[in-house]
């Protein structure tokens, strides 16, 4: 009978590392897409605010013309 002689091949870890740094990526996108909350400025004043206007009426009672 032959001897069949069975060897490990040794594998290479670029594959892991590059899985594990594009998981790490998604985490950090996701995490800084549902974490992000937009910065509202506190006070207008002068030209900013000149184009701003309160508006009491509710949305479906406005008439544009």
């Amino acid at each position: 009978m032959a001897e069949i002689s069975v060897e490990r091949k040794r594998g290479s870890m670029l594959p892991w590392l590059l899985g594990l740094v594009l998981l790490a990526l998604v985490v950090l996108g996701l995490a800084s897409a549902l974490l992000h909350h937009p910065v509202a400025p506190l006070h207008r004043s002068g030209a900013a605010a000149a184009d701003t206007q309160w508006d009491n009426i509710p949305p479906k009672l406005r008439q544009y013309a």
